[in-house]
């Protein structure tokens, strides 16, 4: 048996090379960043993203804040709105209760003359 009958190895066909990073150019007032690597139809290529500062972390919590402010001002606005109306229906339908009980002694009354 030779070593092609036997099925795929466990083993790479290469090891993955492990290229620590290069310290000698590193500045002392750059920001941390990290390295993409994308695939697309050129190929591989390295992207940098930086890593977002105090300032840009502020600004994307603080739109979300207004996002999530303004969702809650439009709930709560539906909400409010329906409260009014909630109690002039209550309101009217015990007036309407009230007449019509007093419409039905009305009749009574009537009948009895």
């Amino acid at each position: 048996m030779t070593s092609s009958d036997q099925g795929p190895s466990d083993r790479p066909r290469s090891e993955p090379e492990i290229i620590p990073p290069d310290r000698s150019n590193q500045r002392g007032g750059s920001r941390p960043h990290v390295w993409v690597w994308v695939a697309d139809r050129e190929g591989m290529r390295q992207a940098n993203v930086t890593l977002p500062g105090p300032f840009t972390i502020f600004l994307a919590l603080s739109l979300i804040a207004l996002v999530v402010g303004g969702i809650l001002v439009l709930v709560l606005g539906a909400v409010l709105i329906w409260i009014p109306i909630f109690v002039l229906a209550v309101g009217a339908l015990l007036i309407a209760a009230a007449a019509r009980q007093y419409w039905w002694r009305f009749r009574r009354w009537l009948s009895q003359h």
